[in-house]
């Protein structure tokens, strides 16, 4: 073969050889992207299989509360009042969007969950701004007042809750009696908020209706007061009483209860309260009492000791109203 014949030979081997190892690159890449691929998809089915197996009385809020955080964000040159507005109009939209007829416990209790981070959010971003804007003294106070609050919303969820202890109810009751705590306390640092920046702040009369509707601390004691029978032989009773009108009134206080051979508590000692189920919850040392209406019967009430408020008592006292 001539020295042409062979260059023009070699020239065409290298051709075949490089469209050969082109081809392999591409086969190798391709293979590659696919397995990844279908690695990503397959994390993203465990994510989404992970998301939906949930027991009835959980609630996930991570990616609400982050959405939550967005459309929360005020915008500039709005005043306090109109802000407030708006977070109040969006809850009533919430609030109205639910439909009860084919509602599971677990949409109920997200439901709940989700009322409250509305307020929750608005909460957060108000203290946020409020405590850049006001002088070392003022916030100071405010923060001692806000871990007050903060403490009593724990206390008092958790003894909402104990209504339904241990059941799939006890999730929607808590998150429902912070979201009622929460809606009230955005209008007291939403007026804290104004007044630091010289702004007209005031709580519109229907919303202010609502929080008027929501039993005190003393109008539960009030809900509870009386003489209550539970042994009629001994003539024992337990007493709910204004502490200036009771033989046992403990200094300081303004209720005073009192068992008959028995313990004497106040509401100095009181842990938390929830005035819709008429629940109040002292502690004592290292005990629990919690005092209640019978479900249904004005005439009864029911005196709990318990060591811990995540189990049921085994041994209540039934007291029959004294008339």
């Amino acid at each position: 073969m001539s020295r042409r014949g062979k260059k023009s030979a070699a020239s065409t081997l290298a051709v075949v050889l490089g469209v050969l190892i082109f081809l392999g690159i591409a086969v190798v890449g391709g293979a590659y992207f696919l397995f990844s691929t279908q690695g990503e998809t397959t994390v993203g089915k465990v994510e989404d299989a992970f998301t939906e197996d949930v027991d009835d009385s959980d609630v996930s809020d991570s990616d609400s509360n982050k959405k939550e955080d967005k459309d929360n964000t005020p915008k500039a040159g709005k005043s306090i009042q109109d802000e407030v507005a708006e977070i109040e109009a969006k809850a009533k939209e919430h609030d109205d969007s639910f439909n009860s007829e084919n509602a599971s416990q677990t949409d109920m209790n997200n439901f709940e969950v989700d009322a409250f981070n509305i307020w929750d959010n608005e909460l957060n971003s108000l203290w946020d701004r409020l405590t850049e804007e006001v002088d070392a003294s003022k916030k100071d106070e405010l923060v001692k007042e806000q871990k007050a609050w903060n403490a009593e919303k724990e206390a008092n969820s958790k003894v909402a809750g104990l209504y339904a202890l241990g059941g799939t109810m006890q999730a929607m009751l808590e998150a429902g009696e912070m979201e009622e705590m929460t809606h009230e306390r955005v209008y007291v640092l939403a007026g804290y908020l104004a007044e630091a920046r010289g702004e007209s702040f005031s709580v519109p009369a229907e919303v202010q209706k609502i929080f008027d509707n929501r039993k005190t601390l003393d109008q539960t004691f009030e809900a509870l007061s009386g003489e209550w029978m539970f042994d009629e032989k001994r003539g024992a009773v337990i007493g709910v009483q204004r502490s200036s009108e009771c033989e046992y009134g403990i200094p300081d206080s303004n209720w005073t209860v009192w068992i008959t051979g028995g313990d004497i508590m106040s509401d100095l000692e009181v842990y938390g309260y929830c005035g819709s189920s008429e629940t109040i919850v002292f502690k004592k040392g290292s005990e629990y009492y919690k005092l209640e209406k019978a479900f249904d019967d004005e005439n009864t009430l029911i005196l709990s000791y318990v060591s811990s408020l995540d189990e049921e008592c085994t041994d209540p006292i039934y007291g029959t109203k004294v008339q």
